[in-house]
C-alpha cells in the first residue's frame, strides 16, 4: 500500500516527541513493504526552533541518519487559500491507500483532507485515519470537535483514556487505540563508559511536572551526592538553569536529539520516567515515548506510578515503580551499587519491547485496521 502521513514535522524532536514513533513508522512501513511518505510544512515550530538554537547542522545530521526517510515539504501559504489546497491534496494523495492525519497538523488540513474525503474527491479507494498522541480530547473537547473527525474513517487515538473519549463523547464508531513504540533498530543496547549514574531526558513543560522534578529528581541529587546526575531537554529558562546550578547537583547538557538518545542511554547506569499530571490520572494507560525507547535500549528505568491499564509493561520486572521521595532515592541507591540487577533489569524491559512494543507491531496493526474498515 502507499501511505501518505501528514504530521507537524518529521525533521526535528524540537519539542517535539511525535516525530519520534512518527520517524519509526515511516521505517517499519517500508520494512514491511509498503510506500510511506512523510508531509510537512517548509516552516514549523519545531524546526523553526531548532534551527534558531542548533543551527542548519542539526537539520543536515538528521538527513545523515534517515537517509531513507520520503518526506515531502510544502509551503504553508497552502492553508489560508482552500482552492490551491484542495488541488494540492487531490494531487498529492491521488494514488495514495491510506492517509494518516497527526493531530498536530493545522486545523484547515485537517478539515479539509476530511471533507474532501467524505464529498468523494479522493475516490472509494483511499482510507483517512485522523492519529491523535495527545489528549486536547479531554482538555480541550471543542478544538478537536471542529476537527470534523466524523469525516475520517477511523480514529488511531495512544492512549485508552483517549479511545474511550472519541468512542463516548464524541459519538465516532471507528477508534482504535495504537500506542506508541519503539524502533529496536535505534534503540538498542550500546557498550559505553558510564559518564553518568542517573539521567533525565525531558523538556520542561507547562506548570504540570515542576514539583515532581523537584522531588524526585533535583532533590534526590543533593541527597545523593556521590552520584552523578545528568538532565537534558529544552524550554528551560536561563533564570531555573541557574538555580539548578546553585541549588542542586545536577549536570544540564541541553538538547539531544533523539536518535542520538541511545547514546546517552548507553552512557548512563539507569534512566527516570516522571510522568506529567494529565497521564496519572485523566489520560490512562500511557506512558511517555521515552519508556519505551529506554527500554529498548535495555536501560534500567525508575519510574513513578502511572496506570498501566493496558498492561504494555510488568512493573517490578522491566522497571522498577516507586511511590515517594525516600522509594527513588533508595532504588537509586540500590541500583548504583548492583550491576547484576540493572542487567536483569534491563534485559528484561528489552525484551518486552522485542515481544510487543516496536513499531512494526504498532505497523502491522494499522495495515490490519485498514484492512477491517469497510
Amino acid at each position: 500500500m502507499n501511505f501518505a502521513i501528514f504530521g507537524h514535522s518529521i525533521r526535528s524532536d524540537w519539542n517535539h516527541g511525535n516525530a519520534h514513533f512518527l520517524r519509526g513508522l515511516l521505517r517499519a512501513l517500508g520494512e514491511l513493504g509498503h510506500q510511506a511518505t512523510f508531509y510537512e510544512a517548509v516552516h514549523n515550530w519545531s524546526v523553526d526552533n531548532l534551527r534558531q538554537e542548533q543551527g542548519e547542522a542539526a537539520l543536515l545530521d538528521f538527513a545523515a541518519h534517515f537517509p531513507n526517510l520520503r518526506y515531502n515539504l510544502y509551503n504553508s501559504a497552502l492553508l489560508s487559500d482552500p482552492q490551491r489546497l484542495r488541488s494540492w491534496l487531490r494531487k498529492t494523495l491521488a494514488r495514495v491507500d491510506v492517509a494518516i492525519v497527526h493531530e498536530w497538523n493545522d486545523p484547515a488540513l485537517v478539515v479539509a483532507i476530511g471533507r474532501m474525503r467524505q464529498a468523494g474527491e479522493f475516490g472509494p479507494r483511499l482510507r483517512i485515519l485522523f492519529h491523535d498522541t495527545h489528549y486536547r480530547a479531554y482538555s480541550e473537547p471543542e478544538v478537536m470537535r471542529a476537527l470534523q473527525l466524523e469525516n475520517y474513517d477511523a480514529v488511531l487515538s495512544f492512549s485508552p483514556a483517549i479511545t474511550e473519549i472519541y468512542k463516548r463523547d464524541f459519538g465516532l464508531p471507528h477508534v482504535y487505540t495504537v500506542h506508541e513504540a519503539a524502533d529496536p533498530d535505534l534503540f538498542r543496547p550500546i557498550v559505553l563508559p558510564k559518564e553518568q549514574d542517573i539521567v533525565f531526558i525531558g523538556n520542561w513543560g507547562d506548570n504540570d511536572r515542576n514539583e515532581t522534578m523537584e522531588t524526585y529528581l533535583l532533590q534526590p541529587s543533593n541527597l545523593l551526592p556521590e552520584l552523578r546526575f545528568s538532565l537534558y531537554g529544552v524550554r528551560y529558562s536561563a533564570e531555573l538553569l541557574e538555580r539548578f546550578a546553585r541549588e542542586y547537583h545536577v549536570r544540564y547538557r541541553g538538547w539531544v536529539a533523539n536518535y542520538r538518545a541511545p547514546l546517552v542511554y548507553a552512557a548512563s547506569k539507569m534512566s527516570l520516567h516522571l510522568p506529567r499530571q494529565q497521564y496519572t490520572s485523566a489520560v490512562y494507560g500511557t506512558p511517555t515515548i521515552r519508556v519505551f525507547e529506554a527500554l529498548a535500549c535495555g536501560l534500567p528505568l525508575i519510574s513513578l506510578p502511572w496506570p498501566d491499564t493496558d498492561e504494555l509493561f510488568r512493573a517490578g520486572e522491566d522497571y522498577l515503580v516507586v511511590n515517594n521521595q525516600a522509594e527513588m532515592v533508595e532504588a537509586i541507591r540500590s541500583l548504583a551499587a548492583d550491576p547484576a540487577a540493572r542487567k536483569k533489569l534491563g534485559d528484561s524491559g528489552r525484551a518486552r519491547i522485542l515481544a510487543h512494543h516496536t513499531v512494526r507491531h504498532r505497523a502491522r496493526q494499522i495495515i490490519e485496521i485498514v484492512a477491517g474498515l469497510k
